[in-house]
């Protein structure tokens, strides 16, 4: 195993609660990931196994860390290109990836750039893989599944970065398309649909990176969905986090050097996400490129892919990468 330091050690209140209670909060402030050229992407905690689920967008791997900092392979599985985002379904025991190749991956290949559509199911204690769903026999075109996530029956949604597709999968594994519109659309090249949470209200939220926009699509009419106006630009969009049914983290990271700064911002809707307002911004940012979010024991924490690093040539190789506690 690899050890991972800790930076920023908080000290908690213990309360006359039992052992259990009294591990409520996290310690660790910053996870650092000691491994060359990891690149993480996709990023999941699962309270149940206490561990943070890692997935490496470079070498399509999957790592483990848990909450004392130790860092585990968890993952080697060589069909994986590029694992981008990650969603668990506890009750199924289900840990679900999106495996897929925009041409940036150790194992990029002809037959995968813009190709691969993969969600992959493994077991979440032991990693055995379950199945594999293609999603590139339900539409003919470029692909780049970005993002995924479970509801409360098991049934899985997927965005394509590539194609203006969220797709749906049902319990049993059938792919199908749940909405195809040219509102996603996006200029060859760009990205377009990318972070997705599931709503307990029936509903997904969907990031569009291409203008930064959010959508609201509800499950029992897709193609009844409407556009989440905010306040004010949050100039780009990738991971996204429902912290509660009222209140969205988003994370805006910057790839083409344009004139702002990287930001986790926290939206608060007061209208059942017809529209939200940005209530509060975190930029004191300790790594580069923050990618997906995820909760641990009520508390956000975000990671840094270091992107624009890896595809820089005068830029040697990262060692270390970061999952950081996000305070608002």
């Amino acid at each position: 195993k690899i050890i991972i330091s800790s930076i920023l050690i908080a000290v908690f209140f213990l309360t006359s609660c039992n052992k259990e209670e009294q591990n409520t909060n996290t310690e660790i402030e910053t996870f650092l990931l000691h491994e060359t050229s990891l690149y993480p992407e996709g990023i999941v905690y699962s309270p149940q196994e206490k561990k943070i689920f890692v997935g490496s967008y470079y070498k399509g791997k999957i790592v483990t860390v848990d909450l004392t900092g130790n860092l585990h392979n968890f993952i080697e599985d060589e069909t994986l290109v590029a694992v981008v985002g990650l969603s668990i379904n506890e009750s199924k025991n289900w840990l679900i990836v999106c495996n897929s190749d925009s041409g940036l991956s150790l194992k990029s290949s002809d037959t995968t750039i813009g190709k691969l559509a993969q969600i992959v199911y493994y077991n979440l204690q032991t990693g055995e893989k379950i199945k594999t769903v293609d999603l590139s026999t339900v539409f003919t075109g470029s692909h780049f599944i970005n993002d995924v996530i479970s509801d409360n029956l098991g049934n899985v949604y997927a965005t394509d970065s590539f194609s203006p597709i969220v797709y749906k999968i049902d319990v049993a594994g059938n792919p199908s398309i749940l909405i195809n519109d040219a509102t996603f659309n996006v200029p060859q090249g760009a990205f377009g649909l990318n972070g997705i949470v599931f709503h307990p209200d029936n509903y997904l939220i969907v990031a569009n990176s291409f203008g930064a926009k959010l959508y609201k699509i509800p499950l029992d009419n897709p193609s009844n969905f409407s556009e989440i106006t905010l306040n004010e630009s949050v100039n780009s969009v990738d991971g996204i986090l429902l912290t509660s049914n009222n209140t969205l983290a988003l994370s805006s990271n910057n790839f083409t050097g344009a004139a702002f700064d990287e930001t986790v911002y926290l939206l608060r809707t007061s209208n059942n996400w017809s529209s939200a307002r940005i209530s509060q911004r975190f930029t004191n940012l300790d790594g580069k490129f923050p990618t997906t979010l995820t909760s641990i024991n009520n508390a956000v924490y975000v990671n840094y892919g270091y992107f624009p690093d890896m595809v820089n040539p005068n830029t040697a190789p990262i060692n270390v990468f970061k999952i950081q506690k996000v305070t608002f």
